[in-house]
């Protein structure tokens, strides 16, 4: 059976939109942190500033193919998001106020942080991406910083260096574009690591 291709998009009027960021253990974009699934090459997420806890990476990479599976047909599929497309996501992220909106592992487990740096890739007008991360113009960059003064973000930070978490990745609902009607609703995977449950119950 030929593997289906669906264009990915956002319509925040009917709640169709990028609401959260996590923080993850393996980013579907794959690009860790400097990030939906395992599918893909990783590489190494960039702390920005350690004394005041601060990250800095991927969130979308536009027209970069991901492959999912859907488990109620058993089907693989891939999925994209278009460079106008990311640039709306950014956009209506911050319009909408979710810059507070972190989690980890798409759990109900919200980390105490925010999205205080936000800006797509543009070469032409000297926008690029940071110092040891290859992303092509259209790029969403996000910089997160954690709160330095709770005790639980300290540990999430120690986690984060010691290599646990290493990527961005964005959730959200989205319009399945491959559909008649499109009315088809898509989440991106929920990963939830048992290591995390164990951080979180040790508080």
């Amino acid at each position: 059976m030929e593997r289906k291709l669906y264009e990915l998009k956002i319509n925040p009027s009917i709640g169709m939109d990028v609401n959260v960021i996590s923080i993850v253990d393996s980013p579907a974009v794959e690009s860790s942190f400097l990030a939906f699934s395992k599918q893909e090459k990783k590489e190494t997420f960039a702390v920005a500033n350690e004394d005041r806890m601060e990250l800095i990476g991927v969130a979308m990479i536009p027209d970069k193919i991901i492959p999912r599976y859907d488990d109620s047909s058993k089907q693989e599929y891939d999925v994209f998001f278009s460079k106008e497309t990311v640039r709306t996501i950014a956009q209506n992220y911050f319009y909408s106020g979710y810059q507070h909106s972190i989690n980890l592992q798409h759990s109900d487990t919200f980390v105490n942080a925010h999205v205080w740096q936000s800006y797509i890739v543009d070469s032409l007008m000297g926008l690029n991406a940071p110092h040891g991360i290859d992303a092509p113009d259209g790029t969403w960059i996000v910089g997160v910083q954690l709160d330095k003064n709770e005790a639980s973000s300290q540990k999430l930070w120690k986690t984060i260096k010691d290599g646990k978490f290493t990527g961005f990745s964005v959730e959200g609902y989205f319009i399945n574009q491959l559909t008649q009607n499109f009315n088809s609703q898509l989440t991106l995977e929920q990963e939830i690591d048992n290591a995390l449950k164990s951080l979180n119950t040790k508080k």
